[in-house]
This record gives C-alpha cells, sequence and structure tokens, in this order.
C-alpha cells in the first residue's frame, strides 16, 4: 500500500501543484491591479490587464486539467485555499 501511495505523488506532480498557487497567487494580485486602474479610470490599461488575467486563466485550465488527469480532486480549489492559509 505504500508504495502505490508513493507512486500517487510524482515529483511532476507536485511541481504541478506548487505552480498552480503561484499561478493562483499572480492572478489574485493581477486582478488587484486591475481593479486600482478601474478605479482610477485607466479603462484601456484596465482592458489590456483584463487580457492578461484571461490568458492566465485558460493556462491554468491547462493546468487544472493535468492535475486531474494526475488524479487530483478540484486543484484550483485545493491552491486556492492553501494561499489563502499561508497568506491571511
Amino acid at each position: 500500500m505504500g508504495l502505490i501511495a508513493f507512486a500517487q505523488t510524482t515529483p511532476t506532480k507536485k511541481a504541478a501543484e506548487k505552480d498552480l498557487r503561484k499561478d493562483v497567487k499572480e492572478l489574485k494580485q493581477e486582478r488587484k491591479e486591475r481593479n486600482k486602474k478601474i478605479v482610477k479610470g485607466q479603462f484601456k490599461q484596465a482592458g489590456k490587464e483584463q487580457k492578461e488575467i484571461n490568458a492566465d486563466r485558460k493556462h491554468m485550465n491547462a493546468n487544472k486539467k493535468h492535475l486531474k488527469n494526475k488524479g487530483v480532486k478540484h486543484p484550483i480549489e485545493k491552491a486556492k485555499e492553501e494561499v489563502k492559509t499561508t497568506n491571511p
């Protein structure tokens, strides 16, 4: 049983989870910056920020599919929760 559990947590899986947590943090920061620009009335720049956010979300969803294939249930929600617990 121990060998099976070890086989499920491969280094690529751990690295992918770490990358997903980093992506969640970056996405949150980009959203804050976009919202600040909207408040200031800088709508063109906010639109550009939104395009970047959409590209990042597309990348995150690709990583989510990869992790789901590895056997992780709800990878994005799990990453968001881990980010919240490390950064209160």
